[in-house]
C-alpha cells in the first residue's frame, strides 16, 4: 500500500558517501514530486544541523525521511526526540557508508525498493538509548577501540568503509590504547582498562560486526559486552570472527544485560554514538538507561 496522505519531511546530508546522499535525494525529491506527495526539502550545512532543522519542523510533518548515512539518522532520531512532536515517524532512505539502521531495521539499500518502504504504512516501535538525558542512540555507543577508529577514519571519509578497515587493522597492530573506566551494570560494579566496550541495541554495526548478536531493538534491554586487554593476534582473530558471531568464546570478554548503564571515565577516552564520536575527559560519566519503544520507524514487516 503508498500513502500520499502525510507530509514529508526530507532531511539530505549532501555530502554522505562522497556526494552520493546529495544524488539519492535528488532522486527522491523529483520522483516526490511526479507522485504528487506533499513535501518540504532540507539540506545540510554542518554537524548537527539534521538535529535542529528536524526538531524545528516535527510538528509540521508526519514523517521526516533521513538521506545520508548513520551519522544522518542519528541527528533526525536526535531532532525527532527533542522536538514537540515526538510521535512523528521516521523513514530512512540508505546513502551511507555503512548504513548500519537500515540494515538492523531490514530496509533495503535499494532506492527502488526503499521507496515503498517509506511510503508504506508498515511501521515498528523500537527502543532508543538515552545518554547523560541529553543524547540518543538507536544502534550502539561505543567506547574504546571501535571510538578511536571511527575518529581517525572521520579525516578519510574519502576512503568510505576502506577507511574503517585500514584503521582498525593499522590500530590492532599498534599499541593499543586502554583507558581505565568504572562500570555499573547489571547489579555489578568493576573498573579496569578497556580495549573495547559497546553496549548495543542492534545485534550488528561496522556493516559486518555482529558483536551482540541476540540484542534486539524492541525488548527493552540494552545489551553490553567489555572486552578487557588481549594480544594482538586474539584481536585480530576476534576482529575478524565478530562478522559472523563467532568471537564470543574469548575469555576477556563479558556479556550483560540491563535497562541502565553507568560508566566513569577514570582516563580521558572517545566515544562513539551511532559512528559519531565525542571526548570524554577523566571524571566524567556517561549514564545510560533505555527508552522502551520510543520511535516509530517505516520498515518491512518481515525486517529486523
Amino acid at each position: 500500500m503508498i500513502s500520499t496522505e502525510e507530509k514529508y519531511l526530507v532531511v539530505v546530508n549532501p555530502v554522505g558517501r562522497g556526494g552520493h546522499a546529495q544524488r539519492q535525494g535528488i532522486w527522491l525529491l523529483d520522483r516526490f514530486r511526479r507522485m504528487g506527495i506533499d513535501h518540504e526539502a532540507l539540506f545540510t550545512e554542518k554537524g548537527g544541523h539534521a538535529r535542529e532543522l528536524v526538531c524545528n519542523w516535527a510538528d509540521r510533518i508526519d514523517v521526516v525521511v533521513a538521506v545520508g548515512g548513520d551519522g544522518t539518522v542519528n541527528e533526525v532520531i536526535n531532532g525527532i526526540m527533542t522536538s514537540r512532536n515526538r510521535d512523528c515517524v521516521l523513514a530512512v532512505l540508505p546513502s551511507g557508508t555503512a548504513d548500519d539502521f537500515a540494515r538492523n531495521m531490514g530496509i533495503p539499500r535499494e532506492k527502488e525498493k526503499a521507496l515503498k518502504v517509506l511510503l508504506g504504512d508498515s511501521e515498528k516501535k523500537i527502543d532508543l538509548m538515552l545518554v547523560n538525558g541529553e543524547r540518543y542512540a538507536s544502534v550502539t555507543v561505543g567506547m574504546g577501540l571501535d571510538a578511536e577508529i571511527a575518529y581517525r577514519a572521520y579525516g578519510s571519509k574519502h576512503l568510505r568503509l576502506l577507511a574503517y578497515w585500514y584503521h582498525g587493522l593499522s590500530m590492532i597492530f599498534k599499541p593499543i590504547r586502554t583507558p581505565r573506566m568504572r562500570v555499573k551494570v547489571a547489579g555489578n560494579t568493576f573498573e579496569g582498562e578497556c580495549f573495547l566496550a559497546v553496549a548495543a541495541n542492534a545485534r550488528s554495526y561496522g556493516r559486518y560486526m555482529k558483536m551482540i548478536p541476540q540484542a534486539k531493538m524492541d525488548d527493552g534491554i540494552i545489551n553490553m559486552v567489555f572486552f578487557e586487554p588481549l594480544s594482538k593476534a586474539k584481536a585480530l582473530l576476534l576482529f575478524a570472527m565478530s562478522m559472523f558471531g563467532g568471537h564470543t568464546w574469548a575469555s576477556e570478554m563479558s556479556q550483560y544485560e540491563d535497562t541502565e548503564i553507568v560508566i566513569e571515565c577514570l582516563e580521558d577516552f572517545f566515544a562513539q554514538f551511532d559512528g559519531e564520536v565525542m571526548t570524554f575527559k577523566a571524571g566524567e560519566r556517561l549514564e545510560m538507561k533505555v527508552e522502551p519503544q520510543a520511535l516509530r520507524v517505516r520498515a518491512p514487516t518481515e525486517g529486523r
